[in-house]
């Protein structure tokens, strides 16, 4: 019984080690083609192409050195292998960069950006200085402690804080674009398109993958043999899955209007705008909502409905923001909502939930059922059964 187990197991371990080379050769190889192409490609942003294709090049190189050592293929000097680790210090502020380019139209690479590259440097000198000084004999224990996992506890720590360094930058990503969110509802009525959901998702992607990564890095700490052989499948298998879709929206992405300023991430602090005249201009917007019907226009934005007020975009918006605690986005696309359910409840009930929609406005099913059903409660369709 027992040497049958030992005989599975061991037949277990070298199916994950098989697998594992070959799920991570595969997305290396995937990563290396899309690099490849983003650095070569034409259309949009050059600079942008370029730091998506660097991010995918490094998670290349490192799937290959995780290739390698899978297989037992160890560098005579297996501190080479500490190289590419260091791409842990420079994913999180290149997919930074790469959010800020993407969102902003007027960023620009300035001198303080190259502080961000510092933890990358320093780690890259000590890998450097540690290949250059360490003996033959030491570098033998290091190549057979790569093999078995069996690192001292303070390569554990260092490992653990490259993992937080990058999660800090994806978290100032995330915030970038949650940013930007604001600003674009401050500025249209349909934001299908324009809301960035492929780089919102990369970031996602990327926060499942360094969290799986982590996980599987501290296994060893808890000497179990055959947990650290499950953590390298699973870390494989979602990384295999998260790269594949990240590849497939990122390169499908759709093209943005132009990006923000940053100017326009500042609110009115400095407004003018007298209380009395903030409930003059509300009075008067809600009244042309309701003769003229503007939120009808699918492509609506606020600069349209204030030059009818006949104010500017930004005293639109505080109008918006204080008098209705609404942005601009939610502002229309609730009386979008009301006039839905005035057409579902009209004479016509054969009128389907989708030509409701569009007759009220609404250019795309997704944007309208998540904000039907948080203005009612339900959704378009559950509302439709209610009435009958």
């Amino acid at each position: 019984m027992t040497v049958a187990f030992l005989e599975i197991s061991l037949y277990l371990i070298v199916m994950t080690y098989n697998l594992g080379a070959l799920l991570s050769f595969l997305v290396a190889f995937q990563l290396f083609f899309v690099a490849i192409y983003l650095f070569t490609h034409k259309k949009g942003s050059k600079r942008n192409n370029s730091l998506l294709g660097f991010l995918f090049l490094m998670f290349a190189i490192n799937l290959l050195d995780f290739t390698a050592r899978v297989s037992g293929l160890v560098f005579a000097n297996p501190m080479l292998h500490l190289l590419d680790d260091a791409f842990f210090f420079l994913y999180g502020p290149v997919l930074f960069f790469y959010s800020r380019a993407v969102v902003y139209r007027d960023f620009t690479f300035k001198r303080k950006e190259l502080g961000h590259l510092i933890p990358y440097l320093i780690f890259t000198a000590l890998v450097i200085f540690l290949i250059l000084v360490v003996d033959a004999e030491t570098k033998s224990e290091v190549a057979e402690k790569f093999n078995t996992a069996e690192l001292p506890p303070w390569v554990y720590a260092i490992s653990l804080l490259t993992y937080l360094h990058a999660v800090c930058y994806l978290w100032l990503s995330w915030r970038t674009i949650k940013t930007y969110h604001k600003v674009i509802k401050d500025k249209f009525s349909s934001i299908e398109g324009i809301n960035l959901n492929w780089l919102s998702f990369m970031i996602r992607a990327f926060f499942g993958i360094t969290l799986v990564a982590m996980i599987h890095n501290l296994t060893p700490i808890f000497g179990n043999i055959y947990f650290v052989y499950a953590s390298v499948l699973v870390l494989l298998v979602v990384s295999f899955y998260f790269i594949n879709l990240v590849l497939v929206k990122a390169l499908n992405q759709p093209a943005i209007f132009s990006g923000i300023d940053r100017e326009e991430t500042r609110k009115y602090a400095m407004s003018n705008l007298s209380q009395e005249e903030a409930d003059h201009y509300k009075l008067q917007l809600a009244n042309l909502m309701q003769s003229k019907q503007f939120f009808l226009n699918p492509e609506l934005k606020s600069k349209d409905l204030a030059e009818e007020l006949g104010v500017s975009s930004k005293v639109l918006s505080q109008v918006i923001n204080q008098g209705f605690n609404q942005n601009f986005f939610d502002f229309v696309n609730s009386y979008r909502c009301e006039e839905v359910k005035r057409i579902l409840q009209g004479p016509d009930k054969k009128i389907t939930v989708i030509e409701a929609m569009y007759q009220a406005g609404f250019n795309s099913k997704s944007s309208f059922n998540k904000e039907f059903k948080k203005l009612t409660g339900q959704t378009p369709t559950e509302y439709k059964k209610s009435l009958s």
